[in-house]
């Protein structure tokens, strides 16, 4: 028996996919060159690469980590729709959002369109979604897969009468997709690394980044890596380490020291001279203090130095690192300072650097995720309800929600209720925090109107009012 029948037989992914439906007979790109139904498509990147560069480059790994890290740690909730028309809205203000105030404007317009739902089944699998892992440790592997391969698997387990039990995150690098026979459309996946069985696609949620690379193998079903754009980057900061360390692991001669031809130097001479040197200026201290420092040479003949290497200043290698740094962060969107750039670490870059990663980059990413779960889990819970995220949580967008709470000390048509929902604090259980409070002193414009005549001394007595001057 092979091996690979051995580790089929206990495939944790052990069911097929539905059968291709034959639903548009006349659709120009069925069976697109070798886009053939149920055949596997295996994309021309080498992912394994990818991984390799993260695993080996310490700058891959630290920009990604940090990206990860930090979504990882936005909570996920489940509301039931009040208003589509209010959530359309929400969805386009998050969606845009380039700044902290930008988002506590549109928490204004969240309150009104969906209630936060305190226990469902849904609640539970987003907390605990599989087993082994927490929510913040799934999140973080399917935004690590993503950053590295640009792709993400998820797999939903389902119980016998087809509810999700469990989401698992599938390594990108070894998924592989089944097409369907045309140009944009997934009969399946299939787990390549011991060739287990096809998942179906309505069991797997895919994440990717836009793939403009268009070819009949079916490449643009896959994510693009940013890692591929970053890929002579990326291998320019393989070469640099890799000399740095050789540099130090193989250290040679510094140079060549001779006698000029004039004199008559041989080998003997050459050798007591080198001894000599040695005993003289060869490292030795005393009391932790060096005691040849700044000694002189004197040599019995006329002598000359060829350089036989340069240091990693004359090859310019801190500052190939640091164009490296910056160009990989580029590459993912995100500031240097967050990565200990030399030339741009100051308290005030550190902290704008901070807010502009939650919002040019932590947001999109949060954006599909959310996304991606409706459509997802639409056909799980129905239609009504919405899954959302949290990412008025960081401490740096606080400032921002200042401006908020100003804006709802002002907005007496909000009840305190909804107040505190926008605040993302626990409604208070009381009628009266769910009436709205009008400010006192104000009058209806008719009652003002029935002043006929404000200088008359006497008919403002009838109203109460001090004469007019």
């Amino acid at each position: 028996m092979k091996l690979t029948d051995i580790l089929s037989a206990v495939n944790p992914f052990k069911q097929k996919a539905a059968p291709r439906k034959n639903t548009n007979l006349n659709n120009p790109f069925a069976d697109f060159g070798g886009l053939i139904g149920g055949r596997t498509l295996y994309p021309n990147l080498n992912y394994e690469k990818f991984v390799q560069d993260y695993d080996n480059n310490s700058e891959v790994y630290s920009i990604i980590k940090r990206i990860s890290k930090t979504i990882s740690t936005v909570p996920f909730y489940v509301y039931k729709v009040k208003s589509k028309k209010d959530l359309t809205t929400y969805k386009a203000m998050m969606a845009n959002a380039s700044s902290g105030a930008d988002i506590a404007r549109a928490e204004l317009v969240r309150i009104k369109a969906v209630d936060e739902i305190a226990d469902s089944p849904l609640n539970k699998l987003l907390e605990r979604p599989n087993p082994y892992q927490s929510f913040s440790e799934f999140i973080e592997n399917i935004i690590g897969y993503k950053l590295i391969t640009g792709n993400s698997y998820i797999w939903a387990n389902r119980l016998a009468n087809g509810k999700v039990a469990e989401l698992v995150t599938l390594p990108s690098q070894y998924v592989a997709i089944i097409s369907d026979g045309t140009i944009n459309g997934v009969e399946g996946y299939t787990f390549t690394l011991v060739g287990w069985d096809q998942l179906n696609a309505k069991d797997v949620i895919h994440l990717k980044y836009f793939n403009p690379y268009f070819n009949t193998n079916g490449q643009q079903l896959y994510g693009l890596s940013p890692l591929q754009a970053a890929y002579r980057t990326v291998q320019r900061s393989n070469d640099a380490k890799d000399t740095s360390v050789g540099m130090l692991q193989n250290q040679g001669p510094k140079g060549i020291l001779y006698a000029d031809e004039s004199n008559d130097f041989g080998p003997e001479q050459a050798g007591k001279l080198k001894e000599d040197f040695y005993n003289q200026y060869g490292t030795k201290t005393q009391g932790g203090i060096i005691q040849n420092a700044g000694k002189i040479l004197i040599a019995g003949a006329k002598l000359g130095w060829v350089n036989m290497g340069l240091s990693p200043v004359d090859l310019q290698l801190l500052e190939s690192e640091k164009i490296t740094l910056r160009e990989l962060c580029n590459v993912y969107g995100v500031n240097s300072a967050l990565f200990n750039d030399p030339d741009n670490k100051t308290y005030n870059n550190m902290k704008e650097a901070k807010k502009e990663m939650l919002t040019q980059v932590v947001l999109p990413e949060l954006v599909l995720i959310r996304d991606a779960f409706n459509r997802f889990f639409e056909n799980e819970i129905g239609q009504g309800y919405y899954i959302d995220f949290d990412i008025t949580v960081f401490p740096e967008l606080q400032e921002d929600m200042k401006e908020l709470s100003a804006i709802l000390s002002q907005s007496w048509w909000i009840t305190p209720n909804e107040k505190r929902q926008a605040m993302r604090y626990d409604t208070v259980q009381d009628d009266v925090m769910n009436s709205i409070f009008i400010p006192a002193g104000y009058l209806p414009i008719d009652e003002l109107t029935m002043l006929q005549n404000p200088r008359d001394a006497q008919q403002q007595g009838d109203y109460n009012l001090p004469p007019v001057k």
